[in-house]
């Protein structure tokens, strides 16, 4: 691989989220090529490499780590496989981009950071909300405050709207989805947690209070149990005399601060085969827009009869018709949340042989 050529990957995973995150953003990068596609699936592996046209495809992830014309791999399968598939990554010299979590405790992922370390090979965890075109104006509000601050986040969502095949997404959802803004406060914040108190009034929805070194305090809303008529997440600070409002990375607005836009709207996130009026909806309307298109993807879920039952094809089948032709996307894909960004800094890393935060600055 040389520093002209784009990096070949690897691509693990041919589910909902792989198929219209990584693999698209891998298809429409001038970075990134497709080299090798694998899923344990045949009929969903062979639907994904018929659209994205990979160099090869298998239904067995050991080739893909194995190949020697992969530059890197990203990994997003079943959470309890990614142990076993970015060790072997790793082993055979391949940089590694994985979905979180990259394994479920604590001690497996200092093993396999250890062994990322001992072969010097690139490894990241998609922990892509630091990379939305929103964060970047949160960021420029931390770091003028600076330390503390108070912070609170909610994440929400109604999770009865998973297919049966994205069940295991309502196992942890701490581990599985609030992590994400674990990372993203840590960021933010700019320090490590020091003292960490979590209670849980029913399954999937819990209350943490996070306090962090420096004296910054997070508090983050967690739960399954949400509407999908409401925007899922938003973030409210407390800053040094003045304050942010972040509303799930389409809007940004800024209270006494200097420098900083008293209003930002962002742009939503392009999808292949699907109505993407959003896009430019969102930079003009921001909130507002996005009220809107969830309000519209709720009823149709509603009425469809999939809030009832997920697992009826036909309820899907009558959504389908319901979201349009082309469809909505799917509607927490909508905002821009630094999904396709995060990739290609991964792979503009691994070339320039730096990391994603490097680059940044």
């Amino acid at each position: 691989m040389s520093g002209s050529e784009p990096l070949r990957v690897g691509a693990i995973g041919c589910g909902q989220f792989m198929a219209q995150q990584h693999i698209q953003t891998v298809a429409r990068s001038p970075f990134l090529t497709l080299q090798h596609l694998a899923d344990l699936d045949e009929a969903k592996l062979g639907r994904v490499a018929e659209r994205y046209r990979p160099v090869r495809s298998s239904t067995q992830w050991q080739k893909v780590v194995a190949d020697p014309e992969v530059d890197a791999v990203v990994v997003g399968v079943v959470p309890h496989l990614h142990p076993e598939i970015c060790r072997a990554a790793l082993e055979h010299g391949k940089p590694v981009y994985v979905e979180k979590p990259m394994a479920s405790t604590p001690e497996e992922c200092l093993a396999i950071q250890r062994l990322a370390r001992e072969r010097k090979v690139p490894l990241v965890v998609g922990f892509n909300r630091r990379f939305a075109p929103a964060t970047e104006l949160l960021v420029k509000a931390f770091r003028a405050a600076g330390p503390p601050v108070s912070v609170l986040y909610r994440i929400s969502d109604d999770d009865r709207v998973r297919p049966p095949e994205q069940k295991w997404k309502l196992e942890d959802r701490l581990l599985i989805e609030t992590v994400h803004i674990f990372d993203l406060l840590a960021y933010l914040i700019g320090g490590e947690p020091v003292c960490i108190h979590a209670r849980g009034s029913r399954f999937n929805d819990a209350m943490v209070t996070i306090d962090f070194d420096g004296g910054s305090r997070a508090t983050v809303l967690s739960s399954s149990h949400g509407s999908l008529e409401q925007p899922k997440e938003r973030l409210d600070a407390v800053l040094d005399r003045g304050a942010v409002e972040m509303e799930d990375f389409v809007e940004f607005r800024s209270y006494g601060l200097p420098g900083l836009p008293a209003l930002k709207r962002f742009a939503g996130r392009p999808y292949d085969d699907c109505d993407n009026r959003h896009v430019d909806d969102f930079a003009r309307r921001g909130r507002e827009a996005l009220l809107e298109l969830r309000r519209r993807y709720y009823r149709a879920m509603l009425e469809s009869g999939v809030l009832k039952d997920s697992s009826s094809a036909a309820a899907w089948a009558r959504a389908k018709k319901l979201l349009g032709d082309p469809p909505l996307p799917q509607i927490n894909y909508a905002p821009d949340k630094g999904w396709g960004r995060a990739l290609e800094s991964f792979a503009m890393a691994v070339m320039r042989g730096t990391t994603p935060e490097e680059l940044k600055n």
